[in-house]
């Protein structure tokens, strides 16, 4: 009867640490989406001359990261500071007065994306569908797209992964179209993909953010609500 009971609590605090660890892991990966999300608003916020709507579309952004990073533990301080000079160099350039392509915003911008690319690249999706993986890729491609779309202004675009940005384009083509049939409900992703993967692939010589951003937005939509 010790040995079972003994048995059960081993059994129990595995099964309490198992859980822990892939809650923790879900919010490194909700955090790494939210970041994403921000690298590609403010390039946008940068492309489009810092107007209205992009720039409410980078405070939604960092509202979200900020949320999202509020949920890791303390424990990752290198993290936790990172994004915290983040958050500031985005505060800092709320009233920017543009004047046409501003290089050292994009600059500094760039050097602060790779120092938190290389940190959160050490955080694996746990999702058991890969939908996750597949958030995480297609906000990498966005954020990539919209770093490209500012080097035609003036800047300079910023690799966050030795992958060509096109070959990340294709893996995403053949991901989305294995998932949707493995569920159908995700059929319109693969629609809306097809609708923008031409632009995509022309990010060096024909740009076309407005679109692409729109069109970003309501696959999110989709994923958010399946």
């Amino acid at each position: 009867m010790k040995y079972y009971i003994k048995l059960v609590l081993i059994i129990n605090l595995a099964f309490l640490s198992l859980t822990t660890h892939a809650e923790e892991s879900d919010k490194f990966t909700q955090f790494k989406i939210s970041s994403l999300q921000l690298s590609s608003s403010f390039s946008s916020y940068i492309y489009f001359q810092g107007d209205e709507k992009n720039r409410m579309r980078l405070l939604n952004a960092k509202s979200r990261g900020d949320q999202a990073i509020s949920e890791i533990p303390d424990s990752e301080v290198e993290l936790k500071r990172k994004w915290q000079q983040i958050s500031d160099y985005v505060d800092d350039y709320q009233t920017h007065n543009f004047n046409g392509a501003d290089m050292s915003l994009e600059g500094g911008w760039g050097i602060l994306q790779g120092e938190l690319s290389l940190i959160v690249s050490a955080y694996k999706s746990t999702s058991p569908n890969g939908v996750d993986d597949i958030q995480i890729n297609l906000e990498t491609i966005l954020s990539r797209y919209m770093s490209f779309a500012n080097s035609t202004t003036g800047g300079y675009g910023v690799s966050y992964s030795e992958t060509p940005l096109e070959e990340q384009i294709y893996a995403m083509e053949q991901a989305l179209l294995a998932l949707a049939q493995a569920d159908n409900k995700y059929q319109p992703l693969v629609k809306n993909w097809n609708y923008i993967q031409g632009t995509l692939l022309a990010y060096n010589s024909n740009v076309a953010p407005f679109v692409v951003l729109h069109t970003f937005d309501g696959m999110r939509k989709m994923i958010a609500e399946n």
